[in-house]
């Protein structure tokens, strides 16, 4: 099986490790790895590596020329914002079925 490798640019979201559920920029390929960039936590300049088994790509794409960690933090800023949103719980929306069906509400 031949992985799929994102080019440099491409917006990916981290599906693995400490880091998952945020998004990443590809900022280059070190062989078959990842070298991924947010601008916050890991700058342009240090990158971190990464398994590209373990990020799913988007279809967003950079242009790395010219960009700079504050760019980076302001173009993931509505991404890393919306995966963080909290979603609520399963056994939450249960309990308020069970309410609205103990109640009589359909």
């Amino acid at each position: 099986m031949q992985r799929q490798i994102c080019q440099p640019g491409t917006v990916v979201l981290a599906k693995a490790g400490r880091d998952a559920g945020r998004f990443f920029l590809v900022a280059a390929l070190d062989g078959a790895d990842l070298l991924l960039a947010d601008g916050d936590r890991r700058k342009l300049h240090k990158p971190k590596r990464k398994n590209p088994l373990h990020v799913q790509a988007t279809k967003t794409v950079l242009p790395l020329e010219a960009l700079t960690d504050k760019a980076l933090r302001l173009a993931l800023k509505p991404l890393n914002e919306a995966a963080k949103a909290p979603k609520p719980k399963l056994n939450q929306i249960r309990k308020e079925v069970i309410d609205d069906v103990e109640t009589g509400c359909n």
